[in-house]
Formats: C-alpha cells, sequence, structure tokens
C-alpha cells in the first residue's frame, strides 16, 4: 500500500503540531511535511522527485500568500496536478472569495476543536 503524502505550508508553529497530531490520530499510511516558507516549499516542490498528493496551505504567508502560490503552482505542469486544500483561519466565505478563481481548490476554516480537525481530515484523506 502507498503512503499517502502530505505537505503543509504554514508559518503558525503552534498549528503545524495540531495538524501532525490530528494526522497521527488518523492512523493511516501518511508522511507529512511542514514547510513555514512558502517561497522554500514552491521552490522545492519544482526540484522534488517524489511529489505529494496533497498541500494543505494557509493562505496568511510571508514570501508568497497562498493565492500567489496558488498561482505559481498551477505553472508547473507536473506541480498542478496535485491537490491543494486551503487550510486557514479566514472564514469560509472569505476563503471562497480569496480561491474563487482555482479550479480544484478545496477549503476548509481552521476548526475550533481537534476532534472536529481530526474529523475534517479524514472526510478529505
Amino acid at each position: 500500500m502507498k503512503n499517502t503524502v502530505i505537505l503543509l505550508v504554514d508559518d503558525d508553529e503552534d498549528d503545524c503540531e495540531l495538524f501532525i497530531a490530528a494526522i497521527a490520530s488518523l492512523n493511516k499510511d501518511i508522511l507529512t511535511t511542514i514547510s513555514n516558507n512558502s517561497l522554500e516549499a514552491l521552490n522545492n516542490l519544482k526540484t522534488a522527485t517524489v511529489l505529494p498528493d496533497f498541500i494543505f496551505l494557509d493562505m496568511q504567508m510571508p514570501y508568497l500568500s497562498g493565492a500567489e502560490f496558488i498561482t505559481e503552482l498551477q505553472q508547473v505542469p507536473e506541480l498542478s496536478k496535485i491537490q491543494v486544500v486551503v487550510y486557514s483561519s479566514h472564514s469560509h466565505e472569505t476563503l471562497k472569495k480569496l480561491t474563487n478563481e482555482f479550479n480544484s481548490v478545496q477549503i476548509f476554516t481552521k476548526p475550533n476543536n481537534f476532534h472536529e480537525l481530526v474529523s475534517t481530515l479524514d472526510a478529505i484523506l
């Protein structure tokens, strides 16, 4: 069975720790990498030999915003096939407006509790 590979692009250390704990609680074969720098993450993806199945992306990032990251990602054919899930503290309505121009981008607002995060991740993965 192939592992699911996830790249989390988020500069908030607490949110990253919570995300990793939620992924671990799913008891699935999932490998997760974290990048706290959106520009570095994009550059690493361009040279990667193994691409992630999913990118979970915070919208409020230094260097490249989430929208700028998605725009750049979609300009590289092999990277444009990666499923992007916008994972942000913005309201759902705001996220819809921010990602409206992008095809096949899923969105979810960072939940208020761990159980909800685990449930949402389980549904996505």
